[in-house]
């Protein structure tokens, strides 16, 4: 169950979770909605980041490069659709299939920057910048490629810009803690 204090993200992922369901994505079926919550099915399985945590280099980097290559194969004029909240925890693999979770914030753009954000979570979960966490980096980026029939160029400035972007949301969360 998932609860809002704002209608517009519960419109807003409502909407979302239509569209990629109706595109044959991986998603939790809706159960239910309200006003302020929407209940959606359980899907059993470890998070994406759970897996990066353990160094798993399991099949399911190459099912997450085809769940983003099929999410980015919607597309408005020339634009792909983007998760644009990728956060490792937003994925669940149940051993053999990505589920994708959280679809408020989605738009259109490059599909580089969703990419550059998971290379981002990648490379930074726990423990950080490791040498599994590069092969699984190069794995998603190749799958990504290979699957995709596609090149990605300057992904070095995208995953940069995706730092950046990581640092002024934790700077601006915590602007008001005190320790």
């Amino acid at each position: 169950m998932k609860v809002y204090s704002k209608k517009n993200d519960l419109l807003n992922e409502y909407k979302n979770l239509k569209k990629i369901s109706k595109a044959g994505l991986n998603v939790p079926e809706l159960l239910f909605k309200s006003e302020n919550c929407l209940i959606l099915e359980y899907i059993p399985g470890n998070l994406v980041n759970d897996l990066t945590e353990r160094h798993d280099l399991g099949s399911w980097i190459e099912e997450l490069a085809n769940w983003m290559i099929k999410l980015h194969q919607i597309k408005n004029c020339k634009k792909s659709l983007l998760k644009s909240d990728s956060n490792l925890r937003n994925f669940i693999f149940n051993g053999r299939n990505i589920y994708g979770l959280d679809f408020e914030e989605m738009r259109y753009g490059d599909p580089r920057e969703d990419l550059a954000d998971i290379c981002f979570f990648l490379l930074t979960n726990f423990p950080s910048f490791t040498d599994q966490k590069r092969v699984l980096v190069e794995r998603f980026l190749d799958a990504y490629e290979k699957y995709g029939n596609t090149k990605l160029d300057n992904m070095e400035h995208f995953i940069s810009k995706s730092a950046e972007e990581c640092m002024k949301r934790r700077h601006n969360h915590l602007k008001g803690c005190k320790f």
